[in-house]
């Protein structure tokens, strides 16, 4: 792992993605991967136990203080892409505030999704598939 920091997109771009209780305990695992050739290869990957923003915070540190040269000898990524999580996102900033942090393409639509379902809305049934096709269109455009 310690060499896929040397790849050039890894002081470009860090998609993190977390599991969420992958066992009784609680335990999450983290993923910081990079985009390469091969698709995408770990930068770290964290266990800790539950997905607070304390957890997220160590696990984080202990990249940043190992790895010297991590996101190729920047330090840290031009950006993050992660999950719809306030807990992650904010360890991020704690530990490396110079990056930014974006949500991906599935979790934006997955938000979206969410809130067109949410009874408090009121926005009717038939409504809800055209307003979702919309957006995607306007995402991808």
């Amino acid at each position: 792992m310690k060499r896929a920091h040397d790849l050039p997109l890894s002081k470009d771009i860090v998609f993190v993605d977390s599991t969420s209780s992958c066992d009784p305990e609680n335990h999450c695992i983290t993923f910081l991967l990079t985009p390469c050739a091969a698709g995408a290869a770990p930068l770290g990957v964290i266990i800790s136990k539950g997905q607070s923003e304390a957890s997220y915070s160590s696990g984080f540190n202990l990249i940043k203080q190992n790895i010297k040269d991590a996101f190729g000898g920047q330090g840290y990524p031009s950006l993050f892409l992660t999950d719809n999580s306030d807990a992650e996102i904010n360890a991020l900033k704690t530990v490396w505030p110079q990056s930014r942090s974006l949500l991906c393409i599935f979790h934006v639509l997955q938000s979206v999704w969410r809130r067109l379902w949410d009874s408090k809305k009121s926005i009717k049934k038939e409504d809800r598939p055209p307003m979702m096709k919309a957006f995607r269109e306007m995402l991808y455009a």
